[in-house]
């Protein structure tokens, strides 16, 4: 016990003489460590340990004859350069330093040529070697260009000494030297030649690939005698670029041949090496002869060296007869794309009109990812460079024989803009299948034509969904219709007849079971109203209701009022009321004014069609359709609005465009005035000095006022047409009702000034049964205390001097 206690003391104190940090006990252990100890005491090293980095101390606990070497040098040397030692130990690895004795390390430990990262390897390779300064000099520039990339052990002592050749200082072979059958071919010594000449050109040239270093291997004798004759032809300042694309081309030996008759034959080096299309141009007889191949970007000079090296003759015409066309082309058109003129398009079949059409045909990322790879006409890929991700993958699948037929698909599912953004698996494969057969419009027109007003959108789905619903979609005339038959499909599947389904809609429909239980509807009233609660469920009206109850559930008196004078067919006499009208805006309205506004009119212009709409479900999604708004019934911030809209006074104008609302503006029949409630109010003398002129402004009159619009999927011609439209019925209606007729501005851009002008003006805020409405002229939602008041704003008035004339 005694005794051990002792030993530990003796080596604790040892340790501490020498530096040694005792955390290295538990790797080393002991023994090592003591060993070490004792070696670095005996040869009074313990002043630079502290200095050494952790992997130098750790090599020294296993190999303590090292620390013999470090104390030999320490005496020759009074300040010890212990970085270089250190580098010099990185280098041994798994060696022993000792193994190459003391001598060889101090003779290249203090030699100033030999750098610190190739002391070891010259020690251990070329340590006994007697080598003339200028061998010494080119060794030490190899080993430092080789080390890291040479296995020096497999090169065995041949492929050693190949490190006094010059090719082995440059980094021409850097990349292939890890490789043993590259050091075994340049034992070929004119393999040696070739690459030493290539070296000693000191031409910047880039390291050589394997396929370069596999020509050259091939024929040797027959590539250098070439470049020599060719180098011979290129000047100094061309010889760098002129070597690195005779390199980059690949074809070394092939092209040697031709430069050399080239060049013979008179072209001046400068032509050749322009660029690397210039350089191929010319080793394919110019076919783009003529023109500048200078200063092309990547994509260009990829797309031309494809079409020179492939041969595509018609391109390559095309390019030279229309040079500023292909100049214009940015980066990132669809014509400079790789993997289309690779995979999709034969360029041979471009045209100048293509050309021409591509500079503003941007392909977005991996836009072709999921198209078939085959060849396409420019036109099918001109289209499907601007289409959605469903819209290629279904174009991949169409198994229409004729192009044409084909396109026609794609232009109308681009045009239409109907395709959803995902399908689930084998959908996109059912309707490729049914579109295969004839486009979506032949659909709608031929076997959907008993669905008014039927959307693309909607009848995608019903080509999707055709087998499914057993033919019922034949017996449905309203799009909503087919909202509720994609919605039941599992309810399909259990009846065999469309009165089936009406029946068991009733009871199984989960919108109108809330509404039901909801509104507290009877048995009885069920029964006794079965079949327009059928058509309601049908047109989607359950489903709207239901989801406003829930939005709006203190509105749930007035939804049940709308609710059941719609199921009982007398939703127009809740609508208009005897009376009601003068009472909402508080102004005397006769009984042919009234009827003349409870009309609702249609006009048609060309593709378009104008109705006045009243009815409950069109007018409560008008914050969805045409466009999303703040009133919409399921999320709009001001839905507890909405049913103002079933006021007296309101109603709306909606534009379809091939069966579908692409417009929508609210009419407002109010009053107005141009005076104050104060001048409004006053009573004065008369002005016997203007008997003629009159106090029209200083009253109030009846108006019929036309708010903004909402639109969607209109181009700017179509929305003009539709705006016009608009303010022609509204202003005809006006005229009907002997009303002045007043515009929002937001209508200034589509007016005449002559015939309308910017005026303030009072205009009536109508008493509400909903309470609050929306009113976006007025600054969007009026309250209850609002109603009853004027608000006033800008609005654009009837020039009365233009209508007078």
């Amino acid at each position: 016990m005694v005794e051990t206690v002792i030993k530990h003391l003796t080596e604790f104190k040892q340790l501490t003489e020498a530096a040694i940090p005792f955390r290295l006990l538990n790797e080393k252990g002991e023994r090592n460590c003591a060993r070490a100890a004792e070696k670095i005491i005996k040869n009074q090293v313990a002043d630079v340990v502290p200095s050494l980095r952790e992997e130098t101390l750790l090599y020294l606990m296993e190999n303590p004859e090292a620390i013999d070497c470090l104390g030999k040098l320490k005496k020759e040397e009074d300040s010890l350069n212990m970085e270089r030692f250190q580098k010099i130990l990185s280098n041994v690895e798994n060696d022993k330093l000792s193994d190459i004795g003391y001598g060889q390390l101090k003779k290249i430990y203090f030699d100033p040529m030999i750098p610190d990262e190739a002391a070891y390897h010259y020690m251990k390779y070329y340590g006994k070697l007697d080598l003339s300064l200028e061998e010494k000099e080119q060794l030490v520039n190899s080993l430092t260009m080789c080390i890291g990339e040479l296995d020096f052990d497999r090169a065995g002592e041949k492929g050693r000494m190949l490190l006094f050749q010059p090719v082995f200082s440059s980094d021409l072979l850097l990349g292939l030297l890890e490789k043993p059958k590259t050091i075994e071919s340049l034992e070929d010594p004119e393999l040696l030649k070739l690459v030493n000449t290539l070296a000693g050109y000191k031409a910047g040239i880039e390291p050589l690939n394997q396929n370069q270093f596999d020509q050259l291997r091939e024929k040797p004798g027959e590539i250098l005698e070439k470049m020599q004759v060719v180098t011979g032809y290129i000047p100094k300042d061309l010889l760098s670029y002129g070597l690195q694309l005779w390199l980059w081309n690949g074809a070394l030996y092939a092209d040697l041949c031709k430069l050399e008759r080239i060049f013979m034959d008179g072209m001046g080096a400068s032509e050749v090496f322009k660029s690397r299309v210039s350089y191929v141009n010319t080793l394919y007889q110019n076919p783009l002869s003529g023109i500048d191949l200078s200063g092309l970007s990547y994509k260009k000079s990829e797309l031309l060296l494809y079409a020179i090296t492939q041969k595509k003759k018609n391109f390559l015409r095309l390019i030279q007869k229309e040079k500023m066309l292909f100049d214009d082309l940015p980066d990132n058109s669809l014509l400079l794309e790789e993997s289309v003129y690779l995979e999709y398009l034969n360029l041979n079949t471009v045209n100048k009109k293509n050309l021409k059409e591509s500079v503003d045909l941007i392909l977005p990322r991996r836009q072709f990812h999921d198209l078939k790879k085959r060849m396409y006409t420019f036109e099918e890929l001109k289209l499907l460079c601007r289409a959605e991700k469903t819209v290629i993958c279904l174009y991949g699948q169409l198994t229409c024989m004729r192009i044409d037929d084909r396109i026609c698909v794609l232009r109308e599912l681009l045009k239409r803009r109907c395709m959803p953004k995902t399908f689930q698996d084998g959908q996109l494969e059912i309707l490729a299948k049914a579109l295969s057969i004839k486009p979506l419009s032949r659909w709608i027109r031929e076997d959907f034509r008993n669905i008014r007003g039927l959307s693309y959108e909607t009848a995608v789905w019903l080509l999707v969904y055709q087998e499914q619903l057993k033919g019922m979609e034949k017996e449905i005339t309203m799009e909503e219709q087919v909202f509720c038959l994609l919605k039941n499909l599992e309810l399909i599947k259990e009846c065999d007849s469309f009165f089936e389904l009406k029946e068991k809609l009733i009871m199984r429909d989960i919108s109108w079971g809330v509404l039901k239980e909801k509104l507290t509807f009877s048995e009885d009233f069920v029964k006794t109203n079965a079949t327009r609660i059928g058509e309601f469920i049908f047109a989607g009206g359950a489903e709207v209701m239901a989801t406003y109850l829930k939005q709006q559930p203190s509105k749930k008196e007035e939804i049940r009022r709308l609710v059941v004078a719609e199921l009982i067919g007398k939703f127009e006499k809740l609508k208009y009321p005897a009376g009601d009208l003068s009472r909402e805006i508080d102004f005397a309205v006769s009984k042919e004014v009234e009827l003349e506004w409870e009309k609702d009119l249609t006009y048609i212009c060309g593709d378009l069609t104008l109705q006045e709409e009243t009815r409950l479900l069109p007018i409560m999604q008008i914050g969805e359709i045409p466009t999303y708004s703040c009133i919409s019934y399921r999320t709009g911030s001001n839905s507890h609005c909405l049913l103002s809209c079933f006021d007296s006074n309101k109603k709306f104008l909606f534009i379809q465009k091939n069966g579908q609302v692409v417009f929508r503006a609210m009419l407002r029949l109010t009053k107005g005035s141009y005076a104050d409630d104060m001048h409004r109010k006053k009573i004065q003398f008369a002005d016997l000095s203007n008997l003629d002129e009159t106090k029209e402004e200083e009253g109030e009159e009846l108006v019929l006022f036309l708010e903004r619009y909402y639109e969607k999927n209109l181009s700017c011609e179509e929305l003009d047409a539709a705006v016009n439209l608009a303010i022609e019925a509204a202003k005809e209606k006006a005229n009907k009702l002997g009303a002045c007729f007043v515009l929002s501005t937001y209508y200034q851009d589509n007016v005449r000034t002559n015939e309308y002008i910017k005026s303030s003006y009072y205009l009536y805020i109508s008493k509400s049964k909903n309470g609050s409405q929306y009113l976006d002229s007025l600054f969007g939602s009026a309250s209850v205390t609002d109603s009853g008041c004027y608000g006033k704003n800008l609005f654009l008035m009837e020039n009365k001097s233009k209508r007078a004339a």
